[in-house]
């Protein structure tokens, strides 16, 4: 097995990821074949999530890369609280860049799949469709959130309300090297890089608000195989967010197995300890073994 850290330049920030390649890698048409990883919210791919996911790829001879979102871990640029079309723009510009230039070393690589976590599903599935040529044979879908407009109970204080009524913005958190957990947020992932603000404004939740996943309808589905997982104990995401994205998925896919969603038991949002990664595990890896023959893998 092999690591690599490497930027990946797109149109207003450089993006950092890390590919994890096992020694026989699985490989299509001479290109060695990867899953494209995505965080979530204020999240990076320090977090022991990420590099368990990879591990756990790498046990099936797959490759992978994970990245951080523009404004993320060791990202440059800013983000926001509203940009899932931004970061949507950001899967796109990796997957172009991997199948063009590849990662150090190897040159020529394919993504056959994406797994992507709670904001970064979302912004996945709108990836998927805005980029519906770029869109892989297989797509993960841990802990999406597809109500954009409901907001999570009790995520802004009242000061946090009072400023957003009176002067339009508020300073929700700063994130980095010290993080504060002054407004009661949950701090995730490996926060150890440059400290920055997180600002809140109200064109920022009008943008999330106005953001529609409907469009997982218009999911290339005929080529596509999707897996919904969410945990029974999810404190973030309500479980019909997960039910509307399995609801509207069927609809549009021409074959029931192209659709799977499971809810793992007593399993929380941000899969963080060894219980819940070995329940995930075995989601992933049977399904995967599943579809891979589906695809030729």
């Amino acid at each position: 097995m092999s690591q690599t850290e490497f930027f990946v330049p797109s149109r207003t920030s450089q993006l950092f990821a890390r590919a994890i390649v096992p020694n026989a890698p699985r490989t299509t048409n001479g290109r060695i074949v990867m899953f494209v990883l995505s965080h979530g919210l204020l999240d990076n791919i320090d977090a022991p999530m990420f590099r368990h996911i990879q591990q756990t790829l790498c046990t099936l001879s797959i490759a992978s890369v994970a990245f951080d979102f523009h404004g993320n871990g060791r990202s440059t640029g800013t983000t926001s609280y509203g940009n899932y079309h931004d970061e949507a723009d950001d899967i796109a510009n990796l997957v172009q860049y991997l199948h063009s230039v590849g990662i150090p070393n190897t040159k020529h690589v394919y993504v056959i799949g994406m797994l992507a976590h709670s904001k970064g599903a979302s912004s996945m599935m709108l990836f998927a469709t805005k980029y519906a040529y770029l869109c892989p044979s297989l797509l993960v879908n841990l802990s999406g959130r597809f109500w954009l407009a409901r907001e999570i109970t009790m995520r802004w204080t009242q000061e946090n309300q009072r400023q957003l009524r009176e002067t339009g913005k508020f300073l929700w958190r700063r994130y980095g090297a010290k993080p504060s957990k002054s407004n009661g947020a949950i701090i995730t992932g490996s926060e150890q890089q440059l400290v920055r603000e997180y600002w809140i404004s109200m064109s920022d939740m009008a943008e999330r608000a106005g953001t529609d996943m409907g469009v997982v309808q218009m999911l290339p589905l005929h080529r596509t195989f999707v897996l919904n997982i969410m945990g029974s104990k999810d404190q973030i995401v309500p479980d019909d967010d997960v039910w509307e994205y399995d609801r509207l998925m069927r609809m549009a896919a021409p074959h029931a197995d192209r659709v799977v969603t499971r809810i793992v038991p007593g399993a929380k949002h941000f899969w963080n300890n060894q219980r819940e990664l070995e329940a995930l595990d075995r989601s992933l890896v049977r399904w995967l073994t599943t579809v891979l023959p589906k695809i030729g893998l």
